[in-house]
């Protein structure tokens, strides 16, 4: 009956079959991914409500031309399960798990001081970790992994944690280089000396930032006076001189037109690290799941957005994940201020190779070789290329800095390395009950580590509260 029913849709061809999650009830379900004309969608069949659909891509040729992007993925040191039953069941990750972790998420609290309409966890109130409970999840993640590169603090909402500074404390570990702390601003406004003590021990804080006007927080999050809140804690972070990340969440007719603002502030200052932008994901309800933004419109109106200084060829899925949850853009600092983008001077096989398995720009000697090789390559054939002298002057400081460190130097040290040399645009599109692919969640790198040792896929955690408790 499935195979008769999805296949009576001879309007749009078949690209590949998996299982995702029924539109109206969320039961597991059998489906296709299909292009339809210039867009690419999600076709279910579900026995208690039939065939339903969801937007996957709006552009048929970045999604094709995406898959040509992906590389193996990378095999963990130790996994918390040897075997698998019905995936995702068994989630944890085990060895049909097709990827490591890139991005580890700690969720310290489930308590929040905020209720988002949009939250994507709505009604899943998860327990707070003691710092023991942290401690033990830590050591987990550093047994699968030996090394992260980044490690999420979030929640709910982690600035509510009693022991936010103890936990920050216990994650200046060798073994992990950058430590961001997800926070929707509240108590960091109420207490601004909560921003230096983040600072002090040098932890990013990834401010929820979905613009500059009342209307979008009344929209986003059911409060219009945060965007007066949003732009006082900017000012604040900035003035600490604390790192800071821009997280937006973008919804079509909501904020598109605040980018350019956004932008601008991503650009003025080296203190702003990274932009993640993503596009909204609407939990178990979507009025329409075939109108929503997908990855290469929110490209697209970044580009536009960019007063020039960006182009949609700047912009690459991520090629250790699935190429529809990750796009990004790596800048290098340039002296003057000036940033050039990496896809602009690198061949695309040699910056596919460089960025793959790893969440963060790498700061080791052999990927600023590979670098600094793709580039006297390139120059040695077009003299043209943008910022020439500039750009490898940069290159060689950064590996004399690198030898500099020695044997000595951490892995906290090199990535600091990194985030001060190169800044950061991702593009991140969660799944949610319309548009949640299996063959997606097994490409996850980005997983939320539980104190049981268990390591769950994002979008799994999300959308299979069984599975997530």
């Amino acid at each position: 009956m499935m195979q008769t029913d999805l296949h009576a849709d001879s309007a749009s061809s078949c690209l590949d079959a998996t299982l995702a999650l029924c539109n109206a009830c969320g039961r597991l379900c059998d489906a296709q991914i299909r292009l339809d004309q210039e867009r690419v969608v999600l076709v279910k069949w579900c026995p208690e409500h039939g065939i339903t659909r969801s937007l996957v891509s709006s552009d048929k040729s970045w999604y094709l031309r995406s898959l040509s992007y992906v590389k193996p993925g990378t095999r963990p040191l130790a996994r918390a399960f040897d075997g698998c039953t019905a995936c995702p069941g068994s989630c944890g990750l085990c060895p049909d798990h097709q990827q490591h972790t890139c991005v580890p998420i700690v969720e310290i609290t489930g308590s929040c001081n905020l209720h988002c309409p949009i939250c994507l966890v709505s009604g899943r109130v998860g327990k707070e970790l003691t710092v023991e409970e942290v401690r033990s999840v830590l050591d987990h993640l550093i047994r699968y992994e030996g090394k992260i590169n980044m490690l999420t603090l979030s929640g709910g909402e982690p600035t509510v944690h009693p022991e936010l500074t103890g936990i920050l404390d216990l994650c200046r570990r060798p073994e992990i280089g950058l430590v961001s702390v997800s926070t929707n601003g509240i108590a960091l406004d109420r207490d601004p000396d909560l921003i230096r003590k983040i600072r002090d021990r040098d932890a990013v804080i990834s401010l929820q930032f979905d613009g500059f006007a009342e209307e979008v927080y009344g929209s986003l999050r059911g409060r219009g006076d945060l965007a007066a809140l949003k732009q006082r804690v900017v000012e604040r972070i900035l003035d600490a001189g604390a790192r800071l990340s821009l997280t937006v969440t973008l919804g079509r007719g909501v904020n598109e037109a605040e980018l350019p603002r956004i932008l601008d502030l991503f650009f003025a200052t080296d203190l702003v690290l990274s932009l993640m932008l993503q596009p909204l994901s609407y939990g178990a309800s979507c009025d329409d799941p075939l109108n929503v933004l997908t990855i290469p419109d929110v490209v697209r109106l970044v580009a536009q957005a960019s007063r020039g200084r960006l182009t949609r060829d700047d912009f690459t899925p991520l090629p250790c994940s699935h190429p529809s949850c990750f796009a990004l853009t790596y800048l290098l600092k340039l002296d003057g201020g000036a940033l050039v983008s990496l896809p602009s001077l690198i061949d695309v096989e040699s910056y596919i190779d460089i960025i793959k398995n790893q969440a963060l720009f790498g700061t080791d000697m052999q990927t600023l070789e590979r670098i600094k090789d793709a580039l006297y390559s390139l120059w040695s054939s077009d003299g043209m290329l943008p910022h020439r002298d500039a750009v490898l002057g940069r290159v060689k400081r950064l590996l004399n800095d690198i030898s500099a460190l020695g044997r000595a130097g951490s892995h906290r040290d090199l990535i600091d390395l990194g985030v001060s040399n190169v800044k950061s645009i991702f593009i991140h599109h969660f799944m949610d009950r319309a548009t949640f692919d299996l063959s997606r969640a097994i490409k996850c790198c980005n997983h939320y580590a539980m104190p049981d040792g268990r390591l769950l896929p994002a979008c799994v955690r999300n959308n299979l509260t069984a599975i997530g408790s």
